[in-house]
């Protein structure tokens, strides 16, 4: 009876002892929030962000993000499906061309009531780096990172012939005569320029330099430019391909299914072509000459020349998820924190925060090729987004719109079309796919 009474005694002790640690873990159990998070990427990408994700769950332990990657197409493709069976992630990453698709059909909700509760920070973000995450006037999304059109250039090649460099904002009629006068000087096998006039951003630029919404106008129902500013496009592309600049037909279509190392541009035989802000660094990493970047060429005559679309990468919080405040919290930690995004080292862009952008600049060496090229993107990019007018996202026929027309203008280029059977047919082909 006494040894029984001591037990009793001792399992009392025990249960008043433990009872804290039982009630605690019980606490946390019940706060326990599931945060599912959706991205794209290749291999590095995904190390980086898990890297970061694993630093947010350290400081916010209550939350497991179950997250979800896959490379571009196949991550649109997955989306598609789970926004279709209304189960898209809490968290997910919208790039430019998906978010007037996603934003309009309620997939992606305004960020404005967290944004005025402070539970997302954008004291430090440009005008620009906000209208980029926006719909209709209002914010849908904070960047991951901005980027946006630009031309690159091989300037230790240009330098090597004589050539001056590009200037920032040049004019199309500028830009021709630079890349007519340069072809001449350039050594055999080496062209002048990557005639890519399948760069999406092109036709967009030139419309909006003359006012227009862009490639559609702003409600998505009718193609954005005139018959008469397409056929100046047009007529620009041919002109350049008559002056060989950049070769043979043969030769452009297969510089396009090249990769970069492979390609006359990786094997420093191309002085100029254009891309995204972004990839300056990455190709800069793989080749041995100095590479510069400039800000994209404005159409003649311009009335708008600050226009170039941010094409950003942004975090959405899905129009339908109810953990709303767990969600903000993550996003702000992605693209607010420093360790975070140290972390990320502007993978898809330059981050919207103008302090982030300042410590990223503070850390790089002014003398090391690859850290000159990131310098130089952010303070190209912090030129655009503070100076660039707003634009509210493209809408869902976007894609196809461009793919048409990169097949007229292809087959202009080719000798099968003229510049007016060309836009006649793509404004044809506009009708039914704006329907």
């Amino acid at each position: 009876m006494k040894k029984r009474y001591v037990f009793l005694v001792l399992l009392a002790v025990l249960i008043v002892a433990a009872g804290p640690l039982f009630a605690a873990g019980s606490r946390a159990d019940s706060k326990s929030v599931e945060l599912s998070v959706a991205w794209w990427g290749g291999d590095l990408r995904h190390q980086k962000t898990l890297s970061m994700i694993d630093k947010y769950m350290t400081r916010f332990p209550d939350v497991k993000v179950i997250s979800q990657y896959a490379a571009y197409t196949d991550y649109w493709t997955s989306m598609a499906t789970q926004a279709t069976a209304g189960n898209l992630p809490d968290v997910y990453l919208v790039q430019l061309t998906y978010l007037g698709e996603y934003a309009s059909r309620g997939l992606m909700r305004p960020l404005k009531e967290l944004i005025d509760a402070g539970k997302i920070d954008v004291s430090n973000y440009t005008q620009g780096a906000l209208s980029g995450s926006s719909y209709n006037n209002q914010v849908v999304g904070i960047t991951l990172g901005d980027t946006t059109a630009c031309m690159v250039y091989n300037k230790s090649l240009l330098e090597r012939v004589g050539h001056p460099l590009p200037k920032d904002q040049m004019s199309y009629r500028e830009f021709g005569d630079y890349l007519k006068s340069l072809a001449p000087k350039l050594p055999r096998g080496t062209v002048a320029f990557q005639l890519n006039n399948n760069n999406e951003a092109a036709i967009e630029n030139f419309a909006r330099n003359y006012g227009c919404y862009g490639v559609t106008s702003a409600d998505g129902k009718q193609l954005g430019y005139t018959k008469e500013i397409l056929t100046d496009y047009l007529n620009f592309w041919l002109d350049l391909y008559k002056s060989d600049v950049s070769g043979t037909m043969e030769l452009i279509l297969d510089e396009r299914s090249k990769q970069f190392a492979d390609s006359l541009m990786g094997k420093g035989q191309m002085a100029v072509w254009f891309t995204n802000v972004n990839q300056g660094k990455i190709f800069q990493a793989s080749v041995d000459d100095q590479l510069g970047m400039a800000r994209y060429p404005v159409a003649n005559n311009a009335t708008h020349p600050n226009i170039e679309a941010a094409v950003c990468s942004t975090w959405a919080i899905s129009g339908r998820t109810a953990k709303v405040d767990t969600a903000a919290q993550f996003i702000n930690f992605m693209v607010n924190d420093w360790e975070a995004q140290e972390i990320y080292d502007m993978d898809i862009g330059v981050p919207g925060s103008k302090v982030i952008q300042d410590r990223l600049i503070a850390q790089l060496n002014p003398n090391n090729k690859i850290d000159i090229m990131k310098i130089r993107e952010i303070e190209l990019m912090q030129s655009i987004l503070s100076t660039i007018e707003p634009f509210n996202g493209r809408p869902p026929s976007y894609g196809a719109l461009v793919d048409d027309l990169h097949r007229r203008i292809d087959s202009v280029l080719s000798g099968n079309m003229t510049v007016p059977q060309a836009v006649d047919a793509h404004f044809a082909a506009a009708q039914t796919l704006l329907q």
